[in-house]
């Protein structure tokens, strides 16, 4: 858990522009920011040295790059067991990992493209736990997913349409990219098409994006940083119990709802598994409030995340 850091209100505001949308080229900021090209390139190359802006990331559809098989892993270790975590962050599948309060003290949330993946995850989390003195640990699949990193998605039976080799390979590229200080801003189409294992053209890369966007693989480009950075260091998960039969209502209610970054469905009495971020913790009792506005939430739990761990960038799993 940390507290709010503070920058100019005008940094903030770009941090902001920046996690809705990161595809924005610096003019297009500067115009929105009242500000010029060279003010905008100065603060974006300063976030990035100070950590602040840690990547730039495509968000994605997971149920159409990893036909759904996401878990959230839930493992009771000591803060003395810094190896455990260690462990975890190694692991390519992990897109986050979280140190929280209550009966677990881990939670992560990982994803696979296909079975054989999962069951060598699961002997990799056997080994790992069995380090700890607790060795203990529990499994939540999720079964759909409505809102990933602020992004909502359309949860429907539409058949998900084969991607092909050279799609998997800029997908791999583009997902999360380190910006330097050296080079403070996202890679460009030329440059994709260069990092690509096979390389491709400029006018290939961008023909590729447009394919995955209208087939609903991309939907939108965000960026990795500190929270606290733009006034939300408090980070919750939230378990939601639904009335039964109204399910997917609830979830498209929550997932309407302003702080909440990311909103899975899962096979749990308390079906519905959100990340909510907000200033402080009275800005979440607000919150909580008014979710129990909608009187087809039957009940709630919440754990509030302590640390919240940089990771690295995995990759995305192509066989």
């Amino acid at each position: 858990m940390q507290s709010i850091k503070f920058l100019q209100p005008v940094e903030q505001k770009l941090l902001r522009l920046l996690l809705r949308d990161s595809s924005r080229t610096i003019s297009e900021l500067g115009d929105e920011l009242g500000k010029g090209r060279n003010w905008v390139a100065r603060r974006v190359k300063k976030l990035v040295k100070q950590r602040i802006l840690r990547a730039y990331i495509t968000v994605f559809d997971p149920v159409k790059v990893y036909a759904e098989s996401s878990t959230i892993l839930l493992l009771k270790s000591n803060p003395r067991e810094q190896d455990i975590s260690r462990s975890l962050l190694q692991m390519p599948e992990l897109k986050s990992l979280d140190g929280i309060s209550g009966e677990h003290s881990l939670l992560g949330l990982f994803r696979f493209r296909q079975a054989g993946a999962f069951s060598d995850f699961l002997d990799r989390i056997d080994t790992i736990v069995a380090k700890s003195k607790a060795k203990t640990y529990n499994l939540v699949q999720v079964l759909s997913t409505y809102k990933t990193h602020g992004f909502k998605l359309n949860v429907d039976d539409t058949p998900t349409t084969p991607l092909t080799a050279k799609e998997w390979d800029l997908l791999n590229v583009i997902h999360r990219q380190r910006p330097t200080e050296r080079h403070p801003s996202s890679l460009s189409q030329r440059e994709i098409g260069q990092k690509m294992s096979s390389k491709i053209s400029q006018p290939s890369v961008s023909k590729t994006i447009s394919d995955l966007i209208d087939k609903g693989v991309i939907i939108g480009q965000s960026i990795d940083l500190d929270f606290s950075y733009v006034g939300e260091p408090i980070k919750f998960f939230l378990q939601i119990k639904p009335l039964p039969g109204r399910i997917g209502e609830t979830a498209e209610y929550v997932s309407n709802m302003k702080k909440v970054w990311d909103l899975h469905r899962t096979g749990e009495e308390y079906c519905l598994f959100a990340t909510v971020r907000t200033a402080s913790v009275d800005e979440y009792n607000s919150f909580l409030r008014a979710l129990y506005q909608n009187e087809d939430v039957l009940d709630t739990k919440s754990q509030i995340s302590l640390e919240e761990w940089f990771v690295p960038g995995a990759t995305v799993p192509t066989s």
